[in-house]
């Protein structure tokens, strides 16, 4: 039976909103799950912004730096850049409302209550407005649903204190300064030189939570709605605010005294020194092993070696891998050969564009090779059929396009293909927080379904995929990476126990994290049998 779009209402101080939250409100807009049916504007604050979602008074130190810091760092995609919603509400009621303040909260008279109820809303979404209380926060029938971010300003405590993550929370609101039921939560890495930037990137991740979390009751219906957002709720002791205000002017002058340092430090590290990716393998069937006694292939010192992807072929292993040229900024598709002493050739060239491939998923189908490169930069999912193995590709087809997607892993499973990536849905956003999953029952269309539960996983700690996804004693895995301190820093093996067209999960079992001081990073896991291959980087002079 189809469902009726559900009914929302909109609190809002003013119809020029954040370009962050104009998206998600022209996506719901568009979309055919919910409408919006009331407008409540705040009469106190009518064309003085929504300052509820991203609060702007800040001191006079903060505010200079924050304007150096946006020209610096941003880019073009400013998710604080003013945009008129107003259009968005063609055929929506609208009423004005002058709150009471009461302790820093506002309330909504009676009958203010009862002209809301009376539009019989399923949700209300906060823009505006500030810490509501009252009996506004039951005049829809699932309540007030509003974002919920760690800190003010937010993202610029978690650069000036180190920390390497940065969350975001949507919850549906209740009584008291941290009551509310987390209705969905992600983790991003934390962009370390600039709160800027951090912000900016947290905020487009953000703007898809809304829609998707809407889109989601609406499809599930209410009691199954809730019953898959209880895994969430663990995520309410992580969201108390530490900084509650921003920093005063002498502290903010000592934070970004301290924030200058680590960028000078960063700038002196890319002049002088490059991030150098190399491979480890050894002959152990043993998982996880120590990776110390692994053996290294180093790469020539103008380029870089990574995402290694192993087919074994009779009695020896093809290892694919991207070879990354540091004078060209531009990685291609080589494989090398290497037997069962451990002997290997140089790698050879087998897949070159005018834009940067990296991560070449290679699988075997009915006697044939096929391979998925990534292959973000042209925003296309390629695919590759092997014309003679292991050094002729020829393009099949376009999997999908307009797509900014990393690090694609397909597998043929229970008679379906399975086609995990990790997708940007905004420009701007991190592009390692969220891991996508489609399915479908062959591998050369375009016709892929995506899972219901989309994202699987929401959490730069453990979404990004990391090399094939494998069985071993009848258990599925699959290598995630953790990109939190840094792109790549290390890797983690999860057991997929549930795989279906209606649900997904998957747990930890094992991880590996630098293991010496000389090794900074390892994102790549790869085996086949016996044979073992990782890639890990370290950092050296650029002109010695």
């Amino acid at each position: 039976m189809k469902r009726k779009r559900l009914k929302l209402g909109l609190l809002l101080d003013s119809y020029d909103v954040p370009a962050w939250v104009y998206c998600f409100l022209e996506r719901i807009t568009n979309s055919n799950f919910a409408e919006f049916s009331l407008i409540i504007l705040n009469a106190n604050n009518i064309g003085s912004g929504n300052g509820n979602i991203i609060k702007s008074k800040h001191g006079i130190v903060y505010r200079v730096s924050n304007v150096i810091d946006e020209r610096i760092f941003l880019g073009a995609q400013n998710a604080l850049e003013q945009k008129n919603s107003e259009k968005l509400f063609s055929n929506a009621a609208v009423i004005k409302v002058v709150p009471n303040k009461k302790g820093g909260a506002d309330c909504f008279e009676p009958s203010d209550i009862d002209e809301i109820r009376g539009y019989e809303l399923d949700i209300l979404i906060q823009i505006g407005f500030k810490n509501l209380q009252g009996d506004i926060l039951t005049a829809s029938r699932y309540g007030v649903w509003a974002y919920h971010f760690e800190g003010n300003p937010h993202g610029f405590w978690e650069v000036v204190d180190g920390q390497t993550e940065t969350r975001v929370m949507l919850h549906n609101l209740s009584e008291g300064i941290n009551g509310g039921r987390c209705l969905y939560r992600s983790w991003s890495a934390t962009y370390p030189l600039s709160p800027a930037r951090n912000r900016n990137r947290s905020l487009w991740l953000a703007s898809s939570f809304l829609p998707r979390q809407i889109a989601l009751l609406h499809q599930l219906g209410e009691k199954e709605f809730f019953l898959e957002i209880k895994k969430y709720e663990e995520a309410d002791a992580l969201f108390k605010k530490q900084y509650e205000n921003p920093p005063s002017n002498l502290l903010a002058l000592r934070l970004i005294t301290r924030l200058l340092v680590k960028i000078s430090r960063e700038i002196f590290t890319r002049i002088f020194y490059l991030d150098a990716w190399f491979l480890l393998f050894d002959f152990n069937a043993n998982t996880p092993n120590p990776f110390g006694n692994y053996k290294k292939i180093l790469p020539p010192k103008d380029r870089f070696w990574a995402d290694p992807y192993v087919i074994q072929k009779d009695d020896n292993y093809y290892v694919f891998i991207e070879e990354y040229v540091y004078k060209t900024k531009k990685g291609h598709i080589s494989v090398f050969e290497l037997d069962q002493q451990g002997n290997y050739t140089k790698p050879v060239p087998i897949l070159e564009k005018e834009y940067h491939l990296s991560y070449p998923c290679v699988f075997e189908w009915k006697d044939k090779y096929y391979m998925v490169p990534e292959s973000a930069e042209n925003q296309t999912i390629d695919l590759y059929e092997c014309s003679e193995f292991p050094g002729n590709w020829v393009h099949k087809m376009t999997l999908m396009e307009n797509v900014r997607a990393v690090d694609t892993t397909v597998i043929f499973y229970h008679g379906k293909w399975w086609l995990f990536t990790g997708i940007s849905e905004n420009e701007g956003a991190f592009p390692e927080v969220e891991l996508f999953l489609f399915f479908s029952d062959e591998i050369s269309t375009k016709e892929w379904k995506p899972h219901p539960k989309n994202p699987i996983v929401s959490d730069v700690k453990k979404a990004r995929p990391a090399g094939r996804i494998f069985t071993s004693d009848g258990k599925l895995f699959r290598p995630s990476q953790d990109c939190s301190r840094s792109y790549g820093y290390g890797f983690d093996l999860n057991e997929i126990l549930v795989l279906s067209e209606i649900d997904y999960k998957e747990e930890k079992v094992s991880s590996v994290r630098p293991w010496d001081k000389m090794i900074l990073g390892t994102h790549t896991y790869g085996a086949e049998g016996k044979f073992k291959i990782i890639d890990a980087y370290t950092r050296r002079p650029k002109f010695l």
